[in-house]
């Protein structure tokens, strides 16, 4: 299954980039290797250094992450947009891991987690994993800059 997770991936990406023609002209391979790498009925998949450059020229890592998943991790950004506020990064954290429990146990009614549940639960996990992400971020640039981050009205401190 992550060699098809890996080709649908390839496929967005192409997508994102604007279809093969424009995907060709970012990377060292042709129209038709790279249609094989996101058919599902082919047995090439995107070699790392073509998934690097599509993935680039997408602007999200949508096939080195499907890659990281086939081999059991996920991918994390060094970089975070924002202020890394941190009074503000625990309430958003708060508010995605509620709802993340909140489907959890409204999925445990009936005594079960079909499918659907379980996609549902997934869809709230993102969210939260990304706040928890930010979070993150903004408590190791505190310890990097050897700094406290100041919080009160209107200032946004070290982080």
């Amino acid at each position: 299954m992550s060699v098809a997770a890996i080709k649908t991936a390839t496929k967005n990406a192409l997508k994102v980039i604007g279809g093969i023609d424009a995907a060709e002209r970012v990377c060292r391979v042709g129209r038709s290797q790279l249609s094989d790498y996101g058919n599902r009925n082919s047995l090439q998949c995107v070699p790392a250094d073509v998934a690097v450059d599509l993935d680039i020229s997408a602007q999200e890592p949508l096939i080195l992450a499907a890659m990281a998943v086939a081999e059991g991790f996920r991918l994390v950004p060094v970089k975070f947009s924002g202020t890394g506020h941190i009074p503000q990064e625990l309430a958003k954290f708060s508010k995605f891991t509620s709802e993340v429990l909140q489907e959890g146990i409204e999925s445990l009614e009936d005594g079960q987690v079909d499918v659907a549940e379980a996609r549902a639960i997934l869809e709230h996990l993102h969210p939260s994993r990304l706040a928890m992400d930010r979070l993150e971020h903004a408590l190791h640039k505190i310890i990097a800059d050897n700094k406290p981050h100041i919080v009160g009205t209107g200032q946004s401190g070290a982080a």
